[in-house]
């Protein structure tokens, strides 16, 4: 049975405000980091608050077909404060990669139709450089090359801790950028991306989770632009009802809250084209 927990690439992104109402409801149940998964077990319970107040360190896409794995991974690293998309077949997989952008791909080996190691060939031939974690009951050294001979850039045997999947995952956005950590500086402002502050010139200014997300977006890439619609796929989750509109809204916000500290000038509309942060 195919599960579905998030919009289809296409579907219009309507409204100001993201909602949860067409995700899947997680099942009851308790899986701690002492749990290995790959064997029974029950989900973990998702709290939509926390996925609401959270900001997001990483857009990571899970590629599994086992709706009783893949549940209670996208609650492990919700709680992580990770953004989750789920799919669980390769078909699908290709058609999100086309549509989105992600941090890092967590893909099983055995998916119904395409399979991961072909999935990760065809995502490589296409020219798609996202950090790729493969997941398989295959354990064996011959099988492990084959997978990372593919494309894979991690390799995890089920059953595994939850805890080693975030540490993977964590050391594959390390491998990608090392400024995934640190302080980001753009002028005069700072953005701490551990203990999730902003100050100019030292003064300290207060940022709601998805206004620092969108922030820290933009200041990662400084200089380029981007369009609304880009701005959505790498800052909100893809079955958010948020719009164009909705990114006007944050900006403005943005804007407000840096020109209050004698930055008005930092993020910069490029008409026609998008946003982007000024840097010199």
């Amino acid at each position: 049975m195919a599960f579905e927990f998030f919009r289809k690439p296409g579907h219009a992104k309507e409204g100001n405000e993201p909602s949860s109402g067409n995700q899947a409801a997680p099942e009851k149940g308790a899986n701690g980091p002492g749990r290995k998964l790959g064997e029974n077990h029950d989900s973990l319970v998702s709290d939509p608050r926390l996925e609401k107040e959270r900001p997001y360190m990483a857009k990571v896409l899970i590629v599994e077909d086992e709706h009783d794995l893949s549940i209670p991974i996208r609650d492990w690293l919700t709680r992580e404060s990770h953004l989750v998309e789920l799919v669980d077949n390769g078909a699908q997989a290709l058609e999100w990669l086309r549509a989105y952008k992600f941090d890092v791909i967590v893909l099983d080996w055995m998916l119904p139709g395409l399979d991961g190691v072909e999935v990760c060939k065809r995502f490589r031939a296409q020219g798609g450089t996202t950090p790729i974690l493969m997941l398989t009951a295959k354990d064996s050294v011959d099988d492990k090359e084959r997978g990372l001979d593919a494309g894979a850039d991690d390799y995890l045997t089920k059953p595994f801790h939850l805890k080693e999947l975030s540490a993977r995952i964590r050391a594959l956005l390390r491998r990608q950028s090392s400024a995934q950590t640190g302080e980001l500086r753009v002028g005069d402002v700072t953005l701490d991306t551990q203990s999730r502050k902003v100050s100019v010139n030292g003064k300290e200014i207060h940022f709601v989770p998805r206004e620092f997300s969108l922030l820290e977006f933009l200041m990662r890439h400084p200089n380029q632009v981007f369009s609304a619609e880009a701005l959505l796929d790498r800052v909100w989750a893809s079955d958010t009802l948020a719009s164009s509109d909705t990114i006007r809204t944050y900006i403005k916000i943005l804007r407000k809250k840096l020109a209050a500290e004698g930055q008005e000038n930092l993020i910069r509309t490029v008409h026609g084209v998008g946003y982007k942060i000024e840097s010199a």
